[in-house]
């Protein structure tokens, strides 16, 4: 630099100090700030790094409650709809272009609304709208405010679905050629679709693996949310189609060795059994099935009978399904009334309610008839013409109880005017006797105060309530019970829905809380056992609800964790049970805590006090037991305890779960009952008939 230069930019610099400072100051400050935006990426990303690491954060969360075969499932779904789709572009080709063009933009009309339907459908029920949904759409509308709720918050997929309809009504005419010249033109569709629907088939007819294979579901055993996640829902629609109509395709079988289980020891305690000769009913009947069914139950091991055999013999019952009840809802404080009986009664700790296809009257099925619901069909309703004998309700009115049972909804809703009147109760509902407020959904309170004074009249009585105050939609804008009791759970850190539902259960609980007043009133507080049992989850709950009600993550095992109890006031402490029990175990549990005679050879479930027990089954063929639980969607068993032979065990398993499937579809199909009362002369003998002349009456005058 020269002198004349160096003297220069001194007069600039001393000519305008402060601007030369402020340009230094801007430049140092923009050096910073470049510097710290380098440097702190690479900490705040190693930071990051490290928390994930730590805290063991997952990058991709997938909840399933019907398992993950997803590549399976994607290919099958591909091939039948392909095959599908080109039938419907052959429809578009065969006839004229305008004729085509009408045909194939009204069928996918059709496939849209079905499609849409199905979003809501299974948002609300968290099942697929099947073909024996369709007999009671007209019930399902009765939930039209859940149903516009439901609509409004899955609004983004329902119009996803209209942009194909949408996209061939504005450019189909112009972009697709509709028509043929040559028939020609119609044969490589035709060729395709055939072949891709072959090839595909003949895919899924050989997936035989695992306990649920594939194979299994697309013949013999129709659940559709499973099928839903193999086949696609077209396809599930179409299978249960077909076996509606033609029935059920063959199973295919491989051929492979099964290990014959072992004898089990004869039980030395007395066995829970009926006089019933089931070898000698099998060589009588000339019905083959019938005879299958003698021979398989003849093969069952019996329970036995225990120290709680009669332990509330003679004593009244009243029984509730409750709508929704899970045992997160237990609460000494917001639900003491519940909590009161489950801390002073039997604690069944790892009792489970798995969730069948028709939600409430499947769990109601279960519960009092003690078998899995037929997939495919209403079971209750198709009860309603076959003899039940081993309800609890029949056996009880054996002894001269009253047989009440209420249900503080519409008494028509899935045909209970029917069926509930065949297990022996007699049956009131809103509608029908019980007169209550109209609301939605109604109040368990309610139906209490209508219901006890009549009840708590007679001496002897078995009384059966299914509650209704728990029902979805949980939100505090449409569900009446959340409205009511929303300031008691207005300070509980959930979420919103959650808090809603617990408020619901509220209601159950002030109910629960009346009938214990009314039974101190009348002196039944000592001859009374108050049973409880869940008809499913809150299945109206999201995954954030469910997770935070319970304080953790729920898995397909541990969401159907749920609670029974039983409770009698007399009881000097709580009996706690640990051991895995279901739904399925109540009626002979109940059966042999009153000292009924009953068969258990012909129970699903088993006692929960015996020294047995049987596994906790799930729609899927899953199942759980104290050694281990299997998954059948996946084919997989994790192992609890060791067993010594887990392919033996599981196989073993399996095979027994099956067993109680087709048995249970069986009893249903065959009114086996009645059947079987009748080749064993178990009906009662009839009252000799007074002979004795009866006395004159007045004669009638004619109208």
């Amino acid at each position: 630099m020269t002198k004349a230069l160096r003297k220069n930019t001194r007069r600039s610099i001393s000519g305008s100090l402060g601007r030369y400072i402020a340009i230094l100051l801007i430049i140092m400050l923009g050096v910073a700030f470049l510097t710290g935006l380098r440097d702190t990426r690479p900490i705040m990303s190693a930071t990051e790094t490290a928390y994930v690491k730590n805290t063991k954060l997952y990058d991709l969360r997938l909840i399933s409650t019907i398992g993950f075969d997803y590549p399976k499932g994607l290919l099958y779904t591909f091939g039948f709809s392909l095959a599908a789709g080109l039938l419907l572009a052959l429809l578009g080709k065969a006839f004229s272009p305008k004729a085509g063009r009408i045909i194939v933009t009204a069928l996918w009309g059709i496939f849209s609304i079905f499609y849409m339907g199905q979003v809501v459908y299974y948002a609300i029920f968290k099942v697929y709208f099947t073909l024996f949904s369709v007999g009671g759409a007209g019930q399902v509308a009765q939930f039209a405010s859940v149903i516009f709720s439901t609509i409004l918050q899955c609004w983004w997929a329902l119009l996803l679905m209209l942009v194909p309809i949408a996209l061939l009504l504005w450019q189909g005419k112009k972009r697709i050629a509709w028509g043929h010249e040559q028939w020609k033109e119609l044969l490589w569709p035709l060729i395709a679709a055939l072949a891709l629907q072959i090839i595909t088939t003949g895919g899924a007819l050989l997936d035989t693996g695992g306990a649920m294979s594939v194979s299994r579901l697309y013949t013999t055993d129709f659940i559709s949310n499973l099928s839903v996640s193999r086949f696609g829902l077209l396809t599930t629609f179409r299978i249960e189609a077909r076996n509606a109509i033609f029935g059920p395709m063959p199973a295919v079988t491989v051929e492979e060795l099964e290990p014959e289980p072992e004898p089990e020891p004869e039980p030395e305690a007395e066995k829970q059994v009926m006089e019933i000769d089931f070898a000698a009913l099998a060589e009588a009947t000339e019905d083959q099935t019938l005879a299958e069914m003698y021979r398989y139950f003849a093969k069952v091991t019996p329970s036995t009978k225990n120290e709680y055999t009669g332990y509330f013999a003679g004593k009244n019952l009243i029984f509730l399904t409750c709508e929704s009840l899970w045992k997160y809802a237990i609460d000494p404080n917001l639900t003491p009334n519940l909590y009161k009986l489950w801390s002073e009664g039997f604690q069944f700790t790892n009792f489970y309610n798995p969730i069948w296809g028709v939600s409430t009257l499947d769990g109601e099925y279960v519960n009092l008839l003690g078998m899995i619901p037929v997939t495919g069909t209403w079971s209750m309703t198709e009860s309603a013409n076959n003899a039940m004998p081993l309800t609890m309700v029949q056996q009880l009115k054996k002894l001269n109880y009253s047989a009440y049972a209420y249900h503080d909804h519409t008494y028509t809703y899935y045909s209970r005017d029917k069926s509930h009147p065949n297990l022996g109760y007699d049956y009131k509902g809103m509608g029908n006797g019980l007169n209550i407020k109209v609301m939605w959904p109604e109040s368990d309170v309610d139906m209490m105060n209508a219901t006890l004074d009549t009840v708590l009249a007679d001496e002897h009585f078995m009384t059966y309530y299914l509650t209704v105050s728990g029902h979805l939609e949980y939100n505090f804008f449409g569900n009446a019970m959340a409205m009511r009791n929303e300031e008691a759970v207005a300070e509980l850190d959930l979420p919103e829905a959650a808090r809603a539902y617990l408020a619901c259960n509220i209601e159950l609980d002030k109910a629960i809380g009346v009938l214990l007043q009314k039974l101190e009133e009348t002196g039944h507080d000592k001859d009374t056992i108050i049973m409880l049992a869940p008809d499913h989850y809150p299945y109206g709950l999201d995954t954030e609800s469910l997770n935070a009600l319970a304080g953790r993550e729920l898995d397909q095992f541990s969401l159907y964790q749920s609670c029974f109890l039983i409770w009698s006031a007399d009881m000097e402490g709580p009996v706690v049970i640990d051991k895995p029990v279901s739904s399925l175990d109540i009626l002979p549990t109940v059966s042999n805590l009153f000292d009924l005679p009953y068969d258990s050879r012909l129970m699903m479930g088993t006692d929960m006090l015996s020294d047995t027990s049987s596994p906790v089954i799930f729609q899927d063929h899953s199942w759980l037991t104290a050694f281990g639980c299997y998954n059948a969607s996946t084919d997989h068993y994790t192992s609890l305890i060791d067993t010594g032979s887990d392919d033996y065990y599981v196989s073993s398993m399996n095979r027994l779960v099956d067993q109680k499937f087709n048995y249970s579809k069986l009893i249903l199909r065959k009114d086996f009952f009645r059947h079987l009362w009748d080749d064993a002369g178990l009906w009662p003998a009839e009252e000799p008939v007074d002979e004795e002349p009866a006395a004159a009456t007045e004669p009638q005058a004619t109208p």
